[in-house]
């Protein structure tokens, strides 16, 4: 008998399940909103009658789903919301053209001619006596920023740009509209690394902190460089990339596919 009534009981919750629980749910009815410090462990501890590191388990959890960001000797805060935008590679566009771009703003930190290293120029596919512009601004979504950039032109194309024209409009507008050389391509690389002291500043991110690095080159219809620079962005920015598989030539006929084709 005793083993019939123990079966049909549910079992018990852990207590880092209930802890995680209701900080979650807390954030999605937004009793806590992004930014605002959560409970101590020492509090929350006492709160459910458990130990130290049973709420460290609980937060931890949030962490990992992007929720709470953890300040060493501050505290847990409630993560920004993730932004993103969608990567399409049937069509050449950028970020700016995304669903928030009618909130992004840029603060020009610094525009003109600058010395550079070698691997800049061979991108740029320029002489050592060959001008180069470095760009260096920050984007702002909804007044807070969100990415920096770090850029370098070649002179036909620099000195035609002014730093009023790129406080108020992207880059790829720019050489649409006013310089007249539309981008026709784009060589992206993306990867995960530490911020720099300078960056982080402007950021307001801590020194150390992860942020996304986007290396890219824009590339003119005659495949000529006109911009080569990085793009840093804080953690909570994400970028979706769509891909459309293609039919291999024997498939698009109706024919039966190649041994070992469409396999990744």
């Amino acid at each position: 008998m005793q083993h019939a009534s123990s079966a049909g009981r549910r079992p018990a919750v852990p207590v880092y399940l209930k802890i995680r629980n209701a900080i979650r749910d807390a954030i999605s009815n937004a009793a806590y909103a992004p930014g605002d410090l959560l409970p101590s462990e020492t509090e929350l501890a006492k709160r459910y009658a458990t130990t130290r590191a049973t709420v460290v388990h609980a937060i931890q959890q949030l962490v990992f789903e992007g929720l709470v960001e953890r300040k060493r000797g501050v505290g847990s805060f409630v993560a920004q919301p993730k932004l993103s935008s969608t990567v399409d590679t049937h069509r050449v566009a950028y970020f700016e053209q995304d669903a928030f771009a009618r909130d992004l703003t840029y603060e020009v930190i610094g525009y003109g001619k600058a010395v550079v290293e070698d691997h800049v120029r061979d991108t740029l596919r320029l002489g050592r006596g060959e001008p180069v512009y470095r760009l260096q601004r920050l984007c702002l979504l909804s007044g807070k920023p969100i990415a920096f950039e770090l850029r370098y032109l070649p002179a036909l194309v620099g000195a035609r740009l002014t730093a009023e024209m790129l406080a108020r409009r992207s880059v790829q507008s720019l050489l649409d509209e006013e310089v007249g050389m539309p981008i026709t391509r784009f060589l992206n690389a993306v990867r995960v690394a530490l911020v720099p002291a300078a960056v982080a500043r402007h950021l307001q991110l801590e020194k150390g902190r992860p942020v996304m690095v986007r290396t890219h080159t824009f590339l003119d219809a005659a495949d000529t460089p006109l911009l080569w620079g990085e793009t840093l962005y804080r953690e909570e920015y994400q970028i979706n990339y769509v891909l459309t598989a293609m039919q291999a030539p024997d498939e698009a006929v109706g024919g039966r596919p190649r041994k070992g084709a469409g396999r990744a």
